[in-house]
């Protein structure tokens, strides 16, 4: 008798197991990346020789999210601010980008693209159904998606200004990100937030390169729990605490 209460008792616990999705991560209070102010903004055109970007070193964007990365491929940072924007330049070297000139709404799902994820407050949390986040996806042609509450993909220029030139083996992307709160509201006219010293933000950057014998890789900026894994564009608190600095 001892040993069917036991199965019981074993069977009730399996079934309470809950096999939904994951709470919302929870991300570290304290750990941050500071990012220095730039005296004179980058001038967005694809090339690296602004005074802004020479004494910053450059970061690593190497997790894996999906796929198998290359061995001599990589992809590499740099991150500076002003009071209007969030300026990112990226070094991609022995990356073969595939351009697709179709219709960018059409084809944002299918092509390579890379993806920018801004909190602005970093307050983390969900954003699936809000603008507590966002999340851009800017086709190699520079054109910047996102999708509103109601999953319908739109434009993004009010926010994201890009260039992408290639150099042989190795592409410049530079990028202006402007940034807005979770006031947000698409077809009208929306104040932008203005960045100071001291501001905490949230950020993360990955890069999809579409394999069409294979599963797409996609490097990311940020290191993703497995259990966590594809969540990036549902939960902020993946994303990296920024901390502007002057």
């Amino acid at each position: 008798m001892r040993i069917l209460y036991c199965c019981f008792f074993l069977i009730f616990i399996a079934c309470g197991k809950n096999d939904g999705p994951p709470p919302l991560f929870q991300k570290s209070a304290t750990a941050f990346t500071p990012v220095q102010k730039a005296i004179i903004a980058p001038k967005v055109d694809g090339k690296a020789h602004d005074p802004a970007w020479q004494s910053l070193e450059w970061k690593q964007m190497d997790h894996i999210w999906s796929g198998k990365a290359s061995e001599n491929s990589s992809i590499q940072y740099k991150l500076t601010w002003t009071p209007d924007a969030l300026y990112v330049l990226l070094r991609l070297e022995h990356i073969a980008i595939q351009y697709n000139f179709g219709n960018a709404i059409e084809n944002f799902n299918s092509e390579e693209h890379l993806s920018v994820y801004v909190d602005e407050d970093n307050s983390a949390g969900s954003y699936e159904d809000s603008y507590n986040a966002f999340a851009y996806q800017i086709s190699p042609v520079n054109v910047p998606i996102f999708l509103d509450q109601n999953k319908k993909p739109r434009t993004a220029n009010h926010a994201v200004y890009s260039v992408l030139k290639n150099y042989g083996t190795t592409a410049y992307w530079e990028l202006r990100i402007t940034n807005f709160d979770s006031a947000y509201q698409p077809s009208k006219p929306n104040e932008a937030v203005s960045l100071k010293p001291g501001k905490f933000m949230g950020l993360a950057l990955a890069f999809e390169h579409v394999d069409a014998k294979a599963t797409n890789t996609i490097l990311g900026s940020v290191a993703i729990p497995e259990d966590y894994e594809g969540r990036i564009n549902l939960d902020a608190g993946l994303f990296e605490t920024l901390k502007l600095i002057q």
